[in-house]
């Protein structure tokens, strides 16, 4: 019977050779690489049949932006309890922030205006993310969360962006480079390759 590796290949970043190596050993069933394949195989099932459960909650791209920022100017490098998560969220979308580095569109793409401010702009929607994410399992929620860590760590790569302090001191070059990571088109692009959009 042929098998693919491919998958198992891009998902883990296990080298070919070495699971041919593993797959070889079938007939060995007490031994743990045969085992650790079989679950490594399952996982794989598991994790598309989850971002299709993802699929169907209909995330659209401005939650998955919303999140990613997050996870990009507190620079998340693990996995956050998603009650933990939600706390951060609501008081980083509460954040009343000041400078001319927060009039730039990007920034309006994250915290929505202050009373009194020009009505003509759109309010950031973060309840439809607090929202959907109260709807999702445990599962759901670290897929999803560990996908997003993903896009960011990607995109810090590709872009060499980094923030230690949010906006503050940002030129508008950085944050037309910002506003490129984080545009609709690289969500989409990569969360559609995930399965989720």
């Amino acid at each position: 019977m042929q098998t693919s590796y491919k998958p198992l290949v891009e998902r883990y970043d296990i080298p070919r050779p070495t699971l041919i190596e593993w797959q070889k050993r079938a007939e060995q069933k007490d031994n743990w690489r045969v085992k650790h394949l079989a679950y490594l195989r399952m996982q794989l099932n598991v994790e598309k049949e989850t971002f299709d459960e993802i699929k169907n909650y209909a995330p659209c791209i401005e939650d998955l932006f919303l999140f990613s920022v997050y996870l990009f100017f507190h620079n998340t490098r693990d996995f956050l309890p998603k009650e933990t998560f939600l706390q951060g969220l609501r008081e980083f979308s509460l954040e009343i922030r000041t400078g001319v580095e927060y009039q730039h569109e990007f920034a309006g793409r994250i915290w929505s205006l202050r009373m009194g401010e020009e009505s003509s702009k759109k309010m950031v929607n973060y309840y439809r993310l607090f929202d959907l994410l109260k709807k999702f399992t445990s599962a759901q929620y670290a897929l999803l969360f560990s996908a997003i860590l993903e896009f960011v760590q990607v995109i810090k790569q590709k872009y060499q962006i980094e923030t230690k302090s949010f906006l503050e001191g940002k030129t508008w070059q950085e944050l037309y480079m910002y506003d490129k990571a984080f545009s609709t088109k690289a969500i989409e692009d990569f969360f559609s390759k995930k399965g989720i959009l």
